[in-house]
């Protein structure tokens, strides 16, 4: 084994061991218990996003049971299979292993690929394809080889499997097929249609299931991305912006932003298709996330796919410029060695209070926040259920209904107000909802009138019988209640499902 191929083998097993540590230590976050019921129950797809996370997770359950570092066991895996996927893109791409390892590196050392490592959404099996179609790629664009066009098919259709962000990489590699000759060359070829049709029939499942189901995730997905304005456009983009310096850190940040436009001009100008590869399939992406923040929230980790090309260009581009010209002087020199080293010391801090809960964060600053607590809200409900065996448990917000199902023991339905489960939350059905009529109910909210008084409509009685925190390291995040609400007379389930299905939020 040759000296950087064993050091990208001790990296990855060094931080698949962290990462094992950190993802058992840690309760499951709401999104991650949300989707963690979709494992329960199988679909084709689902009502927030397709089903590659789901079925990633049922099969990681199956095999090593139902506990937080099972759970999160896909992402952990799937970080290490992109780790090694970069190595050997950038390798390839600029015939450079140090180029490779240093890629691979920047990217580990990014709090936005750390944290997508250890914890669970569909973000890591769409890397993991992102990954794959830029691997593939430069493969054919430097080889030649009918076998990565069929690569990248299966790894475009598998990645909108995934998530539909992976529709983004499209056009950069569209480019990249009709501004190059090694790419043009494919258009004559069967091969290339052949490979059309094996994405699209990898991207079967979500087109089935969403056509069996009104196109619901289509039309909730186009809502959600371009009908949410926001009141202040300007803020909206510097919160954007401000993020991006957090969760990649500011010189990774600036060298990746670097590295994509020299990749475009470098690309272009020398003929080079694999480096012209890495910068469109990510400024546009970033420039299409800067774009919608100016009209609606756009999370952090949205953007992730378009620093997997940055990085690479960034490290690729930066190696190839002749030493003590243009950028790489002295200064750019030690700016480029320590951009890694700021962005792991930043990370370590992230995973040791996602570990420990030691650094004292002020609650409504620390992200992680959403990770403490639940496990004594359980409890408390659970206490409330043994007073009240009869009573079944609902809530408000689709993340508690994951959290209170894999927290209380046996697992039982939490009932989502406004949804008659399918498709929006898949552990239960219409049939289930029908037979909860006269039934009495433990309603589990975060404190909030307006809730209590919604609910209330639908039950002869209801009245307080618990409250407590939910503290996260000693510190109170917020409080929560659980009512006693007797007497359900129907119809706070099955009313707004239709609604529902239609994508209203």
């Amino acid at each position: 084994m040759s000296r950087p191929i064993l050091i990208l083998v001790l990296l990855v097993a060094g931080l698949t061991l962290v990462r094992m540590g950190v993802a058992g230590s840690a309760l499951l976050s709401g999104d991650e218990a949300y989707y963690w019921l979709w494992s329960r129950r199988l679909q084709l797809s689902y009502f927030d996003h397709p089903g590659m996370v789901a079925w990633w997770m049922a099969a990681s359950t199956w095999v090593f049971g139902e506990s937080e570092l099972a759970v999160r066991l896909p992402a952990i895996l799937a970080s290490a299979l992109v780790t090694g996927l970069v190595f050997d893109t950038a390798r390839v791409a600029f015939g450079d292993v140090r180029a490779g390892l240093w890629a691979a590196a920047w990217l580990n050392a990014t709090v936005l690929f750390g944290a997508a490592a250890v914890t669970v959404t569909p973000d890591p099996p769409l890397l993991a394809a992102w990954t794959t179609a830029l691997w593939a790629m430069t493969r054919l664009m430097r080889q030649g080889r009918a076998v990565w066009i069929y690569v990248l098919g299966a790894a475009l259709g598998l990645g909108f499997a995934s998530k539909y962000t992976m529709v983004l990489i499209a056009p950069g590699i569209l480019a990249v097929f009709l501004l190059f000759p090694e790419g043009r060359r494919w258009w004559r070829s069967p091969h290339f249609y052949l490979a059309i049709a094996l994405a699209v029939a990898c991207t079967a499942p979500v087109l089935v299931w969403n056509l069996t189901n009104d196109w619901v995730s289509f039309r909730k997905q186009l809502s959600h991305s371009f009908d949410t304005p926001v009141s202040s456009p300007l803020k909206s983009l510097g919160t954007f912006v401000g993020t991006q310096l957090g969760v990649v850190t500011p010189l990774v940040l600036g060298f990746a932003l670097w590295g994509m436009g020299w990749a475009l001009w470098a690309g272009w100008r020398r003929g080079r298709a694999d480096w012209f590869l890495l910068g469109a399939s990510s400024a546009p992406v970033l420039a299409f996330f800067l774009n919608h923040s100016l009209g609606g929230l756009v999370q952090p980790h949205w953007a992730g796919p378009a620093y997997l090309g940055g990085v690479m260009a960034a490290v690729g581009g930066w190696r190839s410029w002749p030493l003590g010209e243009g950028p790489r002087g002295r200064l750019g020199e030690s700016l480029f060695k320590a951009a890694p080293l700021l962005g792991a010391v930043l990370l370590a801090v992230v995973y040791l209070q996602m570990a420990t809960a030691l650094l004292p964060v002020p609650p409504k600053s620390d992200p992680l926040g959403r990770l403490g607590g639940w496990d004594r809200v359980a409890e408390a409900v659970e206490e409330q259920r043994r007073l009240h065996p009869d009573a079944f448990v609902f809530v408000q917000k689709h993340e508690m209904s994951g959290l209170l199902t894999y927290y209380l023991p046996g697992h039982p339905k939490a009932y989502l107000t406004g949804s008659a489960g399918i498709p929006r939350i898949p552990s239960y059905d219409a049939g289930d909802v029908a037979g909860l009529r006269g039934r009495d109910a433990l309603f589990v909210t975060r404190v909030s009138p307006r809730g209590v008084e919604d609910a209330a409509k639908f039950f002869d009685r209801i009245s307080l019988v618990g409250a407590l925190d939910r503290s996260w390291g000693g510190r109170v995040i917020d409080r929560y209640e659980i009512w006693l609400a007797e007497g359900y007379r129907q119809g706070m389930f099955e009313e707004f499902a239709e609604d529902k299905a239609r994508g209203v939020q």
